[in-house]
């Protein structure tokens, strides 16, 4: 059953006005029976705009099925699992499977998850390039219409898979390998992916996040500068959202190299876990507002808007199967209606953008079972709270705090 929620237009019911008057026999005029009743112009049916909220989802690619590489146990081979949940899917799952893919994007459509982001690492051929999985399974589900997808630039992975580059600086664009890797990344994505005709775009100009580039140093500037111009030689105007909102340090001079500025989720640095999403939500609203205020003024580097915000944000966070105990964060949804209220944290929160005055609104993740920050269902087995298998709750909140899906299929 399609359970996504229509938005229902406004129906006029016509009727005919009857006056009551005192009015002298003498003029009462009758009118023949025959004669044709005054004909009645429907007023048209108003058409709802679309819908102002683009939740973008992280969807990984990267699980392999059963085993110690498949993404679902340790990567000791002690066959440990490392997610408290239990996909709908299966208790494992490969992201290659073509049923797989097709079921993703259904459950996004369906309940108002309008876009992907997709993790990207290397290119093809070099390290764990995830790009197979992108070209040979995603990009080929029969039913990709209904979904948009843009890149999720994953530049710690960028430069530790590649064996060429190096990451003992960090990422640090004095070092010419890194710069020239990052420059000629945009180039690769504007000649093989913008014009793809599900990519996500804002007036024209497509998307994508950028990770952790409030790591950025050396010469950044730069190359993101450089970055822009390859895309523009092939007639793209890229929409470059940056990882830059830290609650310990508030960088402007960073800042204004990207259109717009986000969090990863709301495990942000700076920002202290509390003991569920409740009062995380409390937390992060204070967090973002801050922000908002803050950048309301700063222009992007070279272009007449100013900086965009727009929230991300998790359903919850378990990380005690997966992360060793130093690293380890929970903070656990103890109720659909705490998830809720994070949903409408970052909804309320976010900042519009383009012509169409659209806000976005990322989601980390839809599939990251080691860290639990999942909303992709599970089955509904056990008790749903704290951090236990939650079935379809999350993708229900989605529909019902940011509506219906935006794009036509």
């Amino acid at each position: 059953m399609d359970n996504q929620i229509q938005r229902l237009a406004a129906v006029f019911l016509l009727g005919f006005l009857v006056t009551s008057c005192n009015i002298p026999s003498s003029s009462i005029t009758v009118t023949p029976t025959n004669s044709p009743a005054p004909s009645v112009t429907a007023a048209p049916t108003p058409i709802p705009g679309p819908n102002e909220n683009i939740v973008i989802a992280q969807l990984n690619l990267w699980y392999f099925g059963s085993g110690c590489n498949g993404g679902f146990e340790a990567f000791d081979c002690s066959g440990k699992r490392t997610t408290p949940f239990t996909p709908a899917l299966g208790f494992t799952y490969t992201s290659s499977d073509p049923s797989v893919i097709r079921q993703q994007i259904d459950w996004a459509a369906d309940y108002g998850v309008d876009a992907f982001s997709l993790e990207w690492t290397t290119p093809r051929g070099v390290g764990n390039s995830l790009e197979n999985n992108i070209d040979d399974a995603f990009l080929k589900a029969p039913n990709l219409s209904r979904i948009r997808w843009c890149i999720f630039y994953d530049t710690a992975l960028r430069i530790m898979q590649d064996p060429s580059l190096s990451f003992a600086n960090g990422t640090n664009f004095d070092d010419p390998k890194i710069y020239n890797a990052f420059v000629s990344d945009f180039d690769h994505f504007a000649a093989k992916y913008f014009n793809q005709p599900q990519y996500l775009k804002i007036d024209g100009r497509p998307v994508i996040n950028i990770y952790v580039s409030w790591q950025f140093t050396g010469n950044f500037q730069g190359a993101i500068r450089d970055a822009r111009a390859r895309a523009a030689a092939r007639g793209f105007d890229v929409y470059m959202v940056g990882e830059e909102m830290r609650a310990d340090h508030f960088l402007p001079k960073h800042i204004q190299y990207f259109d717009a500025a986000t969090s990863f989720n709301f495990a942000t640095p700076g920002v202290p876990d509390q003991p569920d999403m409740g009062k995380e939500a409390v937390v992060l609203d204070q967090f973002f507002r801050k922000w908002k205020d803050e950048i309301k003024d700063i222009k992007v580097f070279g272009r007449s808007e100013t900086v965009g915000l727009e929230p991300s944000f998790g359903a919850q966070e378990d990380s005690r199967l997966f992360a060793p105990p130093s690293n380890q964060i929970y903070v656990p949804a103890l109720s659909k209606d705490q998830v809720t209220a994070m949903a409408e944290v970052a909804r309320d929160d976010a900042v519009p953008v383009g012509s169409l005055n659209q806000k976005l609104i990322w989601v980390n993740t839809w599939n990251d079972w080691a860290e639990a920050t999942t909303i992709e269902p599970t089955i509904t087995q056990g008790s749903k709270y704290p951090a236990g298998n939650y079935g379809f709750d999350f993708l229900e909140v989605m529909r019902d705090v940011f509506g219906a899906k935006t794009f036509s299929n």
